[in-house]
């Protein structure tokens, strides 16, 4: 997944295996530390996921797609594959955090791990207000939970992380999505 159509992961591939991890943890890093973070983790075979978004700049005639972390400074691991001293060996991380419900996260990282095969469109949004609990029935993103937001005339749905209190939209047509229930 190389084109500017498509997330780019190739640091942190988000393949089933990675979302039955036994235990998810953070690792809040060190100011853009994230991909260096994730790759230390890949060389120890530590199951993480590190959110890529693409973004394009434009700087006179050429153009540049970087591949920029959805949530900065947070990279989510495998707790139980690595000990805490060892992430902090990394010289990359302020602070490793873990959830007190591992499953609300785990559920929370699957939807957005849907959210990004699915759709290069996800940014990263302000937390806010709660909006209608929904889940897309029909389309590409079949199976994704989140929170139908309306800006002006467009349709978003929302996925939150909620343990580290971050959340990311994208468009979506309402015709695809039923309420939860």
């Amino acid at each position: 997944m190389t084109g500017s159509s498509q997330p780019f992961a190739p640091i942190a591939p988000v393949s089933d295996d990675l979302l039955n991890v036994g235990l998810w943890a953070v690792a809040w890093t060190k100011p853009r530390c994230e991909k260096v973070l994730n790759e230390f983790l890949v060389a120890r075979h530590v199951p993480s996921f590190l959110p890529l978004v693409s973004k394009r700049r434009i700087y006179g005639t050429h153009v540049r797609v970087s591949h920029l972390p959805l949530f900065a400074s947070y990279v989510f691991f495998d707790g139980h594959a690595i000990s805490r001293n060892e992430v902090f060996a990394s010289h990359r991380v302020a602070e490793v955090l873990y959830p007190a419900d591992p499953e609300e996260l785990r559920q929370d990282l699957s939807n957005l791990a849907l959210a990004l095969r699915s759709d290069d469109s996800l940014r990263e949004a302000r937390f806010g207000q709660a909006g209608r609990r929904v889940y897309v029935a029909r389309g590409p993103m079949k199976g994704l939970c989140g929170e139908l937001v309306r800006y002006e005339s467009r349709s978003r749905i929302l996925v939150r992380v909620g343990f580290i209190g971050k959340a990311a939209e994208l468009e979506i047509d309402e015709a695809f999505i039923e309420p939860a229930l």
